[in-house]
């Protein structure tokens, strides 16, 4: 009798902790503290402008399809072709969108920016598009390695 009461006192626990597991599965990257630490990093070979997702300017720049995107965070610098954003989507079908277009965007910006910013290219060359669940991460950044150390902090 001990030991069945042992026994079914551990399956409750096993089957506790993998609710647990499951639960906690779900849960988002706070891409405004991801996108504060990759511009904080050192990556960039300049000062990123920050752009709050209520202006539009993300929407703008990757052409998001209407509802795909829930929340965003943009960091971008024109003149050196470095940015990064990271994106909420609704859910895994519209975040391979999303990173579809991120992948568009890098495609388009070498074939504006190789003739009159060739330094940018190399940097879009080793552009960073990485989907975890539902949220998008975009990094284009001279020090690839040392962005993509501060996404590994958030996304294991």
């Amino acid at each position: 009798m001990k030991i069945v009461k042992k026994l079914a006192v551990c399956l409750l626990a096993v089957a506790l902790m993998m609710c647990l597991a499951a639960c906690g599965g779900g849960k988002q990257l706070d891409i405004q503290a991801l996108g504060a630490d990759l511009a904080a990093c050192g990556a960039f070979t300049e000062d990123m402008t920050q752009y709050a997702a209520a202006s539009g300017v993300a929407e703008g720049l990757y052409q998001f399809q209407d509802g795909d995107v829930t929340d965003s965070v943009l960091y971008y610098n024109g003149s050196t072709g470095e940015e990064l954003m990271a994106a909420h989507a609704k859910d895994k079908d519209a975040a391979g969108r999303v990173a579809e277009l991120c992948r568009a965007r890098v495609e388009n910006q070498i074939a504006v920016l190789q003739s009159y910013v060739p330094e940018a290219v190399p940097r879009l060359e080793n552009a960073i598009v990485q989907t975890e669940g539902s949220t998008v991460i975009f990094v284009v950044a001279q020090d690839a390695a040392a962005a993509q150390a501060v996404i590994d902090g958030y996304v294991k």
